[in-house]
């Protein structure tokens, strides 16, 4: 075993430890950074496919956050491109605007949708004899109608968690009846009636890397290469040795070759579970009563078809709320205003969520790719005749409805405080793509200066100045309720 001493090493290749690589990297220290994968970016690299360069699943990278935007347009410069962020529900094979800046008050519904959807939402509100809802399912049929809770919301929800709605209870606080009064409730049928923004965006630009958001990871990685970085893939985390107050060292096998690092700075965005694992700690009863009772392991299937023709449809994405398909999100990866698919060609992305020993996740390839095209076919969405080439990936413990006002729990607070009392450690782990970046660029001001300040506040999300988002028809389950 080699025996190595690094002023920073680096755990994990993803959004947060490249942009804190490259930060040091740049200030003249020689990071050295270790990863599981084969390369760089975590799941913010691209995936290649012949001339195709795309990202993995629905990707979304905008300005909420000014340093991480500034950041990583300096990276890649001009390839960092505004699109039109235009999404859509599907449902039932109509294409639904979620803003009306693109087909009026109606977005698209068809006369007898909409007017079902708009008598059923006052009809339901106006109800002063309904009894008090008794599952999830209830509260919001009679606080947004069934076909509007229908159409913009239930189906991919229940998809996206794995849970049926009318199984889901509530708590006594939601099930009161008095969610909304009369001058409310119109006051809210107005608003989303006449909006001109995008309803669940912020007041903000999106963008998005020329070549997928790998782009970015790439750049990343050979400014780090070229200051003196050294990079270590495939590897594998042996031991995490505390000592009193830090980090003494970490023993990782690499390749055929087994190390001992001795940090002076260690910076992980290994999962706080993990890491408590290997600094040979357990996970209190208190903190895990508070996580709640444990879920079914989740697996996320991307489905790529590959077409030599657009798609039949300019969203970006799709939000698929029919319950017909077990499709939960499509992304178009045409509307990016991108490089990411060649002139005249098409790529979609078709996300499917499967849970334990769920009979989705053992179907063969080629009949989930056929099941995919039929859906995309009778949904007018492509032409059969367009399809070129698929490809298939899973991505088990993945979790595409990550975000961080379900990732920051009671138990992961806890456990973040757990690894703050070593002076030298410094976690950041993060969901979302640009808290993840802040996270890594304030671990790397925190080395260089001295003070982990600014770090240690900016862990909660909470407290990091993000822009109010708006999100007009995206009903969320009671948290208590999930």
């Amino acid at each position: 075993m080699r025996t190595e001493s690094v002023h920073t090493l680096i755990l994990g290749a993803g959004p947060a430890g490249l942009a804190a690589g490259y930060t040091l990297a740049k200030a003249g220290h020689k990071p050295v950074i270790i990863d599981r994968e084969k390369g760089p970016g975590g799941l913010m690299r691209s995936v290649h496919h012949g001339d195709f360069v795309v990202d993995v699943g629905r990707k979304e990278l905008y300005n909420r956050l000014a340093r991480v935007d500034e950041f990583w347009a300096g990276v890649i410069g001009a390839d960092y491109r505004p699109y039109p962020h235009r999404g859509g529900y599907l449902y039932q094979g109509h294409i639904l605007e979620m803003s009306r800046s693109y087909q009026g008050f109606r977005r698209g519904m068809p006369w007898s949708m909409f007017l079902g959807c708009a008598f059923g939402f006052l009809g339901n509100r106006l109800n002063v004899f309904a009894g008090k809802p008794r599952n999830v399912e209830e509260y919001f049929y009679r606080t947004r109608g069934r076909l509007l809770t229908r159409v913009v919301s239930q189906g991919f929800q229940e998809k996206l968690t794995g849970k049926r709605w009318a199984d889901l209870s509530l708590p006594e606080n939601y099930s009161n009846g008095d969610e909304a009064g009369l001058i409310a409730t119109f006051r809210a049928a107005a608003k989303r009636a006449f909006s001109t923004r995008e309803v669940n965006t912020f007041e903000g630009v999106w963008r998005h890397p020329a070549r997928g958001t790998g782009q970015i990871c790439d750049a990343l990685a050979q400014g780090i290469t070229a200051a003196g970085g050294l990079f270590g893939f495939g590897a594998k985390i042996l031991e995490i040795k505390p000592g009193e107050g830090r980090i003494e060292s970490v023993t990782a096998e690499i390749g055929s070759e087994t190390v001992c690092y001795q940090p002076r700075f260690l910076i992980s965005s290994i999962p706080l579970e993990i890491m408590i694992t290997l600094l040979g700690r357990k996970v209190s009863a208190a903190y895990t009563a508070a996580q709640g009772a444990p879920t079914q392991r989740k697996t996320v299937v991307l489905v790529y078809l590959f077409l030599d023709a657009p798609p039949e449809f300019p969203h970006a994405w799709l939000q698929v709320t029919d319950p017909k398909s077990r499709i939960g999100r499509i992304t178009n990866y045409s509307g990016f205003n991108s490089d990411m698919v060649p002139p005249g060609k098409g790529c979609l992305c078709c996300e499917y969520y499967g849970f334990g020993e769920d009979p989705l996740l053992a179907l063969d390839p080629k009949e989930l790719t056929r099941q995919t095209i039929d859906f995309c076919v009778q949904s007018g969405l492509i032409r059969r005749e367009s399809f070129m080439e698929e490809r298939v990936l899973k991505f088990p413990g993945a979790d595409a409805s990550q975000n961080r006002h379900n990732w920051i729990t009671s138990m992961r607070l806890g456990l973040f405080n757990e690894v703050k009392a070593f002076a030298n450690l410094y976690h950041v782990a993060r969901t979302d793509l640009d808290i993840a970046t802040l996270a890594g660029l304030d671990s790397a001001d925190a080395v260089l200066s001295g003070d982990r300040t600014t770090f240690d506040r900016h862990f909660d999300p909470t407290e990091i100045g993000i822009r109010s988002e708006r999100k007009a028809f995206e009903f969320k389950i009671p948290a208590s309720a999930a």
